[in-house]
């Protein structure tokens, strides 16, 4: 009477980075400066967060975590929700490289503009700025490998550029956080411009270039899509761009962007079947498709045999809200259906009578 579907997959969180945001010591999401590629976010995770059970208990059984604040913010990591270290975690030790595109901001998302600089200027400058980073790197793994053939490595070795070696190799791919379609454009002439391979990510305003990006096979990472829609935009834009993406033919996967709400995933997924995307695509955006968008496709996603057993087990379809998780299998072991929640619960059910 129950039913058996793979784990779910969140493409966008910072799960393992976040715990108490009052708490300093528990945050590590961001560091200071706009480059900083030589960042891991995997060395970061902590494996015994509170956020790891209580995401895990509605079925999401691998995320996506990352840094950001950041233009160039660091390698990201797939992991699964189990593990005594952060290493034990890992599906994808660096499954791509951040990039927060800049946009117009508040006159610039990295840093106030100069005196007088208006916020076209400021974003011309972050533009330019980006580029001259990519020219950089190309640079310097051009001269790195004219280095390897002499038998010689670059002494001493610049971490920042070493992080971004594999990226300008084509190596690695980007994770290019990109709401507008400026930004998006913005993304695709970077990708043109150096040969790197680019994952959008955000894309709100995904569906004006549905078919550039289906033609070109970009996938795009949407959502969070349990949030108001600007004051400007359509009042479906959000809730409609998965389903418009999907039919132009468009791999999309679902990220929740949060710690918190992660748990949430399916839902994100299941408003937008609300608004035309199709069911069987929608459950496909929080399982094989990310899967497949990170190189994973061959241990996560679906129910296979010689797959890796992220299995859950449900009273229904996991996208429906009244849809209980009765069993979780991660790598196969049995995963507890205790969390955070369930233990308060528990406690103060038990509480002394007065």
């Amino acid at each position: 009477g129950l039913f058996v579907y793979p784990g779910l997959i969140d493409a966008g969180t910072q799960v393992g980075l976040y715990d108490i945001g009052s708490v300093p010591g528990s945050v590590d999401t961001r560091e200071l400066g706009a480059f900083n590629p030589h960042n891991d976010a995997l060395t970061a995770v902590n494996a015994h967060s509170e956020h790891v059970r209580t995401t895990r208990v509605n079925g999401v059984t691998s995320v996506l975590t990352s840094a950001g604040g950041s233009m160039v913010a660091g390698s990201a990591a797939l992991i699964d929700l189990t593990g005594w270290t952060s290493d034990e975690m890992a599906v994808v030790h660096r499954a791509g490289m951040v990039i927060e595109y800049p946009r117009v901001s508040g006159g610039g998302r990295f840093g106030r503009p100069a005196g007088g600089e208006d916020a076209n200027a400021a974003l011309s400058r972050q533009v330019q700025q980006l580029h001259d980073y990519f020219r950089k790197a190309k640079a310097y793994s051009d001269a790195k490998a004219r280095l390897a053939t002499e038998g010689r490595t670059p002494t001493p070795p610049d971490l920042p550029m070493e992080g971004m070696v594999p990226v300008v190799r084509g190596e690695l791919t980007v994770v290019v956080d990109a709401d507008d379609e400026a930004q998006i454009r913005g993304a695709l002439a970077l990708a043109d411009s150096f040969g790197v391979k680019v994952i959008v990510r955000g894309a709100s305003e995904g569906w004006r270039l549905a078919d550039t990006l289906a033609a070109r096979r970009v996938p795009v990472i949407v959502g969070p899509t349990t949030r108001s829609p600007g004051g400007d935009d359509p009042y479906d834009m959000i809730y409609a761009n998965p389903g418009v993406l999907a039919k132009a033919g468009v791999t999309i996967a679902f990220q929740t962007s949060s710690v918190a709400d992660s748990r949430n995933l399916p839902f994100n997924a299941a408003l937008a079947t609300a608004y035309g995307l199709d069911a069987d695509a929608a459950l496909a955006a929080v399982t094989l498709n990310p899967a497949r968008i990170f190189g994973a496709a061959d241990r996560l996603g679906s129910l296979e045999a010689g797959k890796q057993a992220n299995v859950i087990v449900t009273t229904g379809d996991p996208l429906d809200v009244r849809t209980q998780v009765r069993e979780i299998f991660i790598r196969g072991q049995r995963q507890p259906l205790s969390d955070r929640h369930t233990e308060l619960y528990e406690k103060f059910r038990g509480r002394p009578t007065p």
